[in-house]
């Protein structure tokens, strides 16, 4: 596998420490255990000292920290589709972009405008092939403007949506929120039930570990288990 790094991004928002996104790897282990343990593969989430009694659920939520500038999430993309593509009804899944940087910013908008267009499944390899592939700024408001268009995205909603700040700011308000909430210090982070989070320092890089082990954690939270 190859291996991890981290690279200081700058400041983080909201005085959060920031670990930055490292690379995943495509390879994979040719075996993996099916058991995983807290400290070592994942971490517990925990604003508390005593971690309630947990019941079965029906519903299991899991969200994936992100961001279209982190070379990590890109490499993780494929695999995660994929993953997305079998996963189990009673997962529900959510993309939350996050900003380690301030150019992250207006990439975390491009991912809310395309939300509220209905096009962010669309358009997400897209951005993330713009930007890692071909070196496009999409940061950059107006080059993010003409990449819409030219995905087809009518220019008016784009307008209509872009300039709609106050649904935007109240998103990526949430987002800075539950980035504390859930302690997020790389990209990709996955979060399970708001309990559980898996980063690539855990799983040193491997997307095949990472997403073992997520699954590991969603059945752990489904049959109740502390």
């Amino acid at each position: 596998m190859i291996k991890m790094t981290f690279r200081g991004l700058g400041l983080l928002i909201l005085s959060i420490l920031l670990v930055a996104c490292g690379k995943v790897s495509n390879d994979s282990q040719k075996s993996l255990p099916t058991d995983f343990h807290a400290g070592k593969d994942y971490q517990v989430i925990s604003t508390s000292e005593i971690i309630p009694q947990s019941s079965p659920k029906e519903i299991v939520e899991v969200k994936e920290f992100f961001s279209y500038g982190c070379p990590a999430c890109y490499h993780f993309e494929a695999i995660l589709e994929k993953w997305l593509a079998q996963k189990p009804a009673y997962v529900k899944f959510e993309r939350i972009p996050i900003i380690f940087q301030p150019g992250w910013r207006s990439l975390a908008r491009a991912y809310y405008i395309a939300k509220m267009l209905g096009v962010e499944k669309k358009l997400t390899p897209a951005i993330f092939k713009a930007i890692h592939v071909e070196g496009q700024d999409l940061s950059d408001p107006k080059l993010q403007e003409t990449f819409f268009i030219k995905q087809g995205v009518n220019s008016k909603e784009f307008e209509s949506m872009a300039s709609f700040s106050p649904g935007i700011d109240a998103q990526l308000l949430r987002s800075d929120t539950l980035m504390q909430e859930d302690q997020i210090l790389a990209a990709p982070t996955l979060v399970i039930d708001n309990r559980y989070k898996v980063d690539p320092s855990l799983v040193s890089g491997d997307p095949t570990r990472f997403l073992k082990v997520t699954d590991f954690l969603i059945e752990k939270v489904r049959k109740g288990d502390n």
